[in-house]
């Protein structure tokens, strides 16, 4: 049987420097308290929101480079260069706001500590809530413990330092009076659970074993071995204590449902490196190797001592003062572990300590920041975002990469053999990685997403801006590249508007003379002396302004014709079919025209259908599912010439339209009516006597009668289901879409055609947004 002694694993005794006030006591209160308020945030939303300037600001305070012992207390206030925290970005942390308000300093989070001893009493851990588990043992009062927990979660009251995260409460557990293997093993998994019981986010350890082994050679000997389990080696032969072991990580693996384990390096930094080997992390440390259910949510941290770029902030280099990261390096992270910090001697007394002891609260008091930040994460998550966001830029670093490691599609991260993932980075564990999205379907993992990147409509074609105006009311949940949650005003993603984030629903003034040139064709073909053909030319135009049917009329597969029937009768059938790489559309019109010489009338029916497209045009994201839509519709125009030069008419048209069901759609629009109509005018002969100029205005297609489900993402689970607020929306109160414009058409003498256009698309909401579109077309007749 193997022999296991405790040792602390700091790499310097402490220098004791007592100093000045009153001490402090325990108190059932939840936090610590708070220094003065910073400046503002620049702006708010829902999610970490931080600010340069105050950042700047806050990491020039004294107690926030406290922690740095060239700068801690008043020995040196007026010392400069980059800090342990400032280092790790702290600052931006601790200026930063949620959306209640609060800032980011661990509040309502809990911190467990496992280590030789505390002094409860001591001011940095004044008005926190410490939850302290005795398991049937005695509570030493020592340096390290005290030590550790202040850099963990000191308080950031004024004085001498503070904690990474400040307003962290603890549970702290002592195994210094324990006497025996069995007893440790027993006392240190019954700590555990009591953490995970209590809601600890974090159990920062920062001891080892006396007989340290580096992970390389450990797992040669456990491989050679015929041990079944880690647990069996370790016991060498003896079941009661192989039991034990087995208890021990069944309590560590229980806990990363609720919190990460964090254990520092060995401070050795030739662990492992006999007979000119490399070394190596501990097997302690790196304990995952060994017991694979505990990889999920773990870190190990190394020390180092390093040298930065004033100007920017950047690494310069990097001193290893611990053993490297080695195997471990894939859940592995180095900081800074020289820091001042409390000791047991008195309730306001301090001093200097270095190593990996005091690297990983560090790490720790990290965690329970994501925690406070993102409470819907798992454990495993806030570990992914510390490590896949970790600093890695200094030659060292990369003249060491061990490998790349892929945390989800186009997340991968670098990790070195000695600094493994690197220098935790607050700030960008606390950002968006990879982009935004919306997610949709039941889990932010398994389901579609659609990139902010790339646009997210929200209103469009007959539908309107109903959807787009609920969603500028409320929050919507969107996920970065990872699956965290942050969460943004529904107007970020363009929704009153007229365009509600849907550009390509606007017609463009080109599409309309083209509309308007292609059906002018096809009366050309009657007979040149029919007094009716000017007539039943003003009563089919209006329709190409305002028919959703219509809408999509240009382009090279479109056609119009017109057949006589009889004295001042005619038929018009009129479509376009179009077949894209992303779907397809096609509509047809039949209409029946009646001429009698300055009057006319169009009766019409139509029918339109669109596939992977939103009534014929192309829509991104959940909320215009595009997988099949359709309509039909009646339309009535009515044309009278005023003069010889002038006409005028009016075009309405009442349809019915659908939107299919898509398992990935965030809105269920089922069928609905809408209606559209408006007025034209027709000039002959502006200026050369072949031309001719339309005039129109009215309202595009809308819904009148209809009823949307939205399913708003909200939130989501520890696991990743996704939350849905169940919103039901009247399609019919979407804002007025209004257009107006002209087109002028002109056949000059030398036969070429010019067309020249000018088109308004609107809402008649308190933003109208104006969309406007300009077009120019020359070509010659041969």
């Amino acid at each position: 049987m193997r022999d296991f002694t405790l040792r602390l694993i700091a790499g310097a005794t402490f220098l004791l420097v007592a100093g000045c006030g009153g001490g402090g006591s325990n108190s059932d209160s939840n936090g610590g308290s708070s220094p003065p308020d910073d400046e503002p945030p620049a702006s708010s939303s829902d999610y970490p929101v931080m600010n340069e300037t105050a950042a700047a600001s806050y990491a020039a305070t004294s107690e926030f480079k406290g922690v740095d012992p060239s700068c801690s207390g008043s020995r040196n206030p007026g010392c400069s260069g980059t800090t342990n925290y400032a280092l790790q970005n702290i600052h931006y942390a601790h200026t930063a706001t949620l959306d209640d308000g609060t800032r980011l300093r661990g509040k309502g989070t809990l911190i467990a500590v496992v280590d030789d001893g505390f002094r409860r009493s001591h001011r940095e851990f004044s008005g926190k809530t410490i939850h302290t588990f005795f398991g049937g043992q005695s509570f030493a009062t020592e340096d390290h413990g005290t030590g550790v927990a202040g850099v963990a979660a000191g308080n950031a009251d004024g004085n001498e330092m503070m904690g990474v995260a400040p307003e962290a409460d603890l549970h702290l557990t002592s195994w210094e009076s324990v006497s025996n293997t069995s007893g440790l093993l027993d006392h240190l998994a019954a700590a555990t659970d009591d953490a995970a019981s209590r809601g600890a986010v974090v159990q920062n350890n920062s001891w080892g074993f006396a007989e340290q082994t580096a992970a390389d050679e450990e797992m040669a000997a456990f491989e050679a071995s015929d041990a079944e389990s880690y647990a069996e080696y370790l016991a060498g032969g003896n079941t009661s204590l192989a039991a034990d072991w087995q208890n021990l990580f069944e309590a560590y693996d229980n806990f990363q449902e609720t919190g990460v384990v964090v254990f520092a390096n060995s401070n050795n930094q030739n662990l492992g490196a006999a007979d000119d080997g490399e070394s190596d992390a501990s097997s302690w440390a790196a304990l995952p190797l060994f017991v694979p259910e505990l990889s999920e949510a773990w870190l190990a941290v190394s020390n180092a001592r390093f040298t930065v770029d004033e100007s920017d902030g950047s690494i310069l280099d990097a001193e290893l003062q611990s053993a490297p990261c080695g195997s471990a390096a894939r859940f592995c992270l180095t900081s800074e572990g020289y820091t001042y910090a409390p000791t047991a001697s008195s309730n306001t007394s301090y001093g200097v300590a270095t190593g990996t002891s005091f690297a990983a609260p560090q790490v720790s008091g990290q965690i329970a920041l994501l925690a406070q930040a993102f409470p819907n994460l798992s454990p495993a998550e806030w570990t992914v975002r510390l490590l896949a966001t970790a600093r890695t830029g200094w030659d060292g670093f990369q003249n060491s990469k061990a490998g790349e490691q892929t945390f989800a599609p186009g997340v991968k991260h670098a990790y070195s053999s000695l600094y493994g993932h690197g220098v935790p980075d607050i700030k960008a564990a606390l950002s968006p990685v990879g982009g935004l999205a919306i997610a949709s379907g039941d889990n932010v993992f398994s389901g579609p997403r659609t990139s902010l990147d790339e646009g997210i409509a929200t209103a469009g074609p007959v539908v309107g801006n109903a959807i787009a105006k609920t969603l500028a009311k409320r929050d919507i949940m969107a996920v970065d590249a990872l699956g965290t949650d942050f969460y943004l005003p529904g107007r970020a993603l363009g929704a009153e508007g007229a365009n509600g984030g849907f550009s390509s629903g606007q017609a463009n003034a080109g599409q309309l003379a083209r509309n308007v040139e292609g059906v002018a064709t096809s009366f050309s073909f009657l007979e040149a002396g029919s007094i009716a053909v000017p007539a039943l030319e003003d009563a089919a135009v209006p329709k190409l302004f305002f028919s959703q049917t219509l809408a999509n009329l240009g382009g090279d597969t479109a056609f119009s014709h017109v057949f006589p029937l009889g004295e001042g009768r005619f038929l018009q059938f009129a479509g376009h079919m179009e077949q894209v790489k992303e779907g397809s559309s096609a509509a047809f019109s039949l209409s029946r025209l009646t001429a009698r010489e300055n009057f006319a009338t169009e009766l019409s029916f139509s029918f339109g259908h669109s596939a992977n497209r939103f009534f014929g045009n192309a829509a991104n994201g959940p909320f215009l599912p595009a997988e099949d839509t359709g309509n039909v519709a009646a339309g009535f125009s009515i044309s009278t010439a005023l003069s010889s030069a002038w006409s005028v008419g009016a075009y309405a048209e009442f349809g019915s339209g659908f939107v299919g069901d898509d398992p990935s759609a965030l809105v269920d629009y089922g069928a609905f009516a809408y209606a559209s109509g408006g007025l034209s005018a027709r000039r002959r002969g502006v200026i050369t006597g072949r031309d001719t100029l339309d005039l129109y205005a009215g309202l595009r297609p809308k819904t009148v009668a209809g009823k949307a489900d939205l399913s708003l993402p909200v939130g989501r689970d520890t696991d990743g289901t996704i939350h849905y607020e169940e919103i039901g929306i009247d399609l019919a109160k979407a804002d007025l879409p209004l257009r107006l414009g002209f087109v002028y058409r002109n056949r000059t003498a030398s036969d070429f055609d010019v067309l020249f256009g000018l088109n308004t698309d609107f809402v008649a909401g308190s933003d109208p947004d104006p969309v406007l579109s300009v077009s120019l077309g020359l070509k010659k007749k041969f």
